[in-house]
């Protein structure tokens, strides 16, 4: 419920604002910030397993990040 209210004031002031909120842009700017999130945690774990001497699976997280990275960026 407190949620709800929020989000009630929170497109109120933006309106207010000149700016017109739209769920899309919401969910998809959510969705690109927690992608974002994936890509460092990747690269962090990535940064761990090469002292380990487990290199191909850092290189392998290393690409997948720097894929996800172009895929965000061309958008």
């Amino acid at each position: 419920m407190n949620n709800s209210l929020n989000y009630v004031k929170q497109i109120k002031n933006a309106k207010r604002g000149g700016y017109a909120p739209t769920v899309a842009k919401d969910v998809n700017k959510h969705r690109i910030q927690k992608a974002l999130k994936l890509i460092e945690q990747w690269r962090q774990l990535a940064n761990e397993l090469k002292p380990q001497m487990q290199l191909d699976m850092a290189f392998t997280l290393e690409e997948c990040a720097q894929d996800l990275d172009r895929i965000l960026k061309s958008k």
